[in-house]
């Protein structure tokens, strides 16, 4: 699956460069298909190394060693552009000591629309917020099988907002209430049986008939309606038939790397901006993608494969104490 991320990745980069495919944002569509990831990742993390109540701690560790090392490096570095390179600019405006206080935690960039922080530092990271919001309840959902009814919440609140009764870019697509269902379809397709896969499948027929009821004008176009749906008729077959492939080290490395460029092109592009202030065409698009693929190359080396480690250190610890027999007992 490191390819497609890796895929996804550029897709969000191409789409904050202005690129679209035939009217839809390629960015939006590419974010459905990451929860749809995210959601069938922490399923099999947790299932396998933290599935008592008592290592849910352990979890959000695990979590907070995969997205801030380079977070923090990216979100360090585009401060340091912007107060540099970008003077006067809303990025500059954007750099005061309280939001980079608010924005640090990561998910208070989740809720940058009511005010509470500004994303123009590091935009991509306001889906963070999000994910991190994900992050803190999935761990529940999952051991108190909670998960149909949080799903059926989560639909009704989508539908709801798709269809205008509620802000549709807020509610449909950028809080965790109105999106879980998406996450929760990546879970069921983690082992998945047969419910699971009738759930996963009648969501992708549904939203596929509604992205086509957009397109055609049956339903009202609202902000990025129709790329919510498009990416969850795409992206649920997608992960379903990349998962039953076992990965290779390149595949891996990929995968790895597309972390780094989901978040590092807006810092390409700022100091692009800045020296070459052009519109996007197809070579200053090839030139931020490939410098965003080097640059992540480098981070992935020098600061997310130690943490890496750490995370790969902690998984084993947790599964050696749970192998260790009760004290007066015997081992199985």
């Amino acid at each position: 699956m490191g390819v497609f991320r890796l895929l996804l990745a550029m897709l969000v980069a191409m789409s904050h460069m202005g690129v679209t495919f035939m009217g839809f944002n390629p960015g939006v569509v590419a974010v459905i298909s990451f929860l749809i990831i995210s959601g069938f990742v922490m399923t099999s993390l947790i299932e396998r190394n933290y599935g008592s109540d008592g290592q849910i701690g352990l979890f959000y560790i695990d979590r907070l060693l995969r997205l801030y090392p380079q977070f923090l490096l990216y979100f360090a570095l585009s401060c340091v552009v912007i107060h540099f390179l970008l003077p006067g600019t809303p990025q500059a405006a954007a750099l005061t000591l309280e939001n980079v206080a608010t924005s640090l935690p990561i998910v208070p960039l989740g809720f940058y629309m009511f005010g509470i922080t500004v994303p123009q530092i590091l935009p991509p990271a306001w889906s963070l917020g999000m994910e991190m919001c994900f992050y803190l309840l999935i761990p529940f959902l999952i051991r108190y099988r909670a998960r149909g009814i949080a799903f059926a919440a989560s639909v009704a609140i989508f539908l709801v907002a798709s269809l205008g009764y509620l802000d549709t870019d807020i509610y449909g697509y950028r809080l965790l209430p109105g999106v879980l269902f998406i996450f929760l379809c990546g879970s069921y397709l983690y082992r998945a049986q047969a419910k699971g896969l009738w759930i996963a499948s009648m969501t992708a027929a549904v939203a596929g008939l509604m992205c086509l009821g957009i397109a055609m004008g049956f339903i009202p176009r609202r902000p990025f309606n129709a790329e919510v749906t498009l990416g969850i008729a795409l992206g649920l077959p997608s992960v379903f038939l990349l998962a039953r492939h076992n990965p290779h080290r390149l595949d891996e490395l990929l995968g790895n790397i597309s972390y780094g460029v989901f978040l590092n092109h807006f810092v390409v592009m700022y100091v692009l901006r800045a020296f070459w202030p052009v519109e996007y065409n197809a070579l200053i698009i090839t030139a931020v993608l490939v410098l965003s693929f080097a640059l992540s190359g480098v981070s992935y080396y020098l600061v997310e494969r130690p943490a890496l480690k750490l995370r790969h250190a902690l998984r084993s610890g947790v599964r050696q104490d749970a192998a260790k027999p009760p004290v007066g007992g015997t081992p199985a």
